[in-house]
């Protein structure tokens, strides 16, 4: 199941530290952060980490984010957002932000080509060399 853009933004927003679980969610801190969504998904984009296919539309409404991206994007979301929240750079979000990204990378990279061809020893042909010698 896809999580949407306002699911995104109140999970950004519980990682910066801005609100705590379960405490309801101011207006500007959502407008706040729904500014911050368009920008941070173009970043990754541009930069070949991930493209989000439906990142929603400010406001909050729609989006179709999908499961296996979704805590990445929200660590590397709030760590794109301290500065306009007037936090100071922290370690801790900048150490889950490169994570997220290595774990974004891994969610877009494609298939392993070149698998090695499993062929059973029973009509494997017997391979003997004659090199010369008598």
């Amino acid at each position: 199941m896809s999580k949407t853009r306002a699911e995104l933004i109140e999970q950004a927003l519980i990682n910066l530290g801005v609100i705590a679980e379960g405490q309801s969610i101011e207006a500007d801190l959502v407008d706040k952060m729904d500014g911050i969504v368009d920008p941070a998904c173009a970043e990754l984009s541009d930069l070949d980490i991930y493209y989000v296919q439906d990142a929603g539309e400010v406001g909050p409404t729609g989006g179709d984010i999908p499961d296996s991206a979704f805590l990445s994007l929200c660590a590397y979301i709030a760590n794109a957002a301290c500065s306009a929240f007037n936090l100071p750079a922290d370690t801790k979000l900048q150490a889950l932000s490169q994570l997220a990204e290595a774990k974004l990378i891994t969610l877009t990279r494609p298939a392993r080509t070149r698998r090695t061809l499993r062929i059973d020893p029973a009509i494997a042909p017997i391979r003997t060399y004659y090199w010369g010698r008598s």
